[in-house]
């Protein structure tokens, strides 16, 4: 009779293990990159190339791709937990590098990036510097 009882325990626990090891667990989170360009009147900029590198260097160029901007966002989904090297390349008239450490968690984290001001080439508007005429300063004066 305890045979019988200790095969009903044993196969109970089996089933209570195996039913914990079913259930999936979400291993993916999401990562937001905000382009703050205010100081160019909020103007979208057009693409984005990023490179995500794991912060322990087992996966190198784990994302490489060109993403399109919408309102100046950039959503990043089912990324593996865990930190990243991130390299931001914006493209079209805004062009910037950024460079930072992310960490992917699963509800999400926002990095916000600021974009310089670009001044656009005006040919009314160039100075050009006056040239010198000082030959004090010039090699063949120093000559041996």
């Amino acid at each position: 009779m305890r045979k019988l009882y200790y095969s009903i325990v044993l196969l109970l626990s089996f089933l209570v293990c195996n039913v914990n090891a079913q259930t999936p667990i979400s291993r993916t989170g999401s990562v937001t990159f905000k382009l703050d360009n205010s100081k160019n009147d909020n103007k979208p900029v057009e693409t984005a190339y990023i490179i995500l590198d794991k912060y322990d260097l087992t996966g190198a160029g784990f994302i490489k791709e060109k993403f399109y901007v919408s309102n100046n966002i950039i959503l990043l989904e089912n990324l593996p937990l865990g930190k990243y090297y991130a390299d931001i390349y914006t493209q079209g008239y805004y062009k910037k590098h950024f460079v930072k450490i992310i960490k992917v968690t699963k509800k999400g984290r926002s990095y916000a990036f600021k974009l310089e001001e670009t001044g656009f080439y005006n040919p009314y508007t160039v100075v050009i510097p006056k040239e010198s005429n000082d030959y004090s300063k010039s090699s063949v004066v120093f000559m041996k």
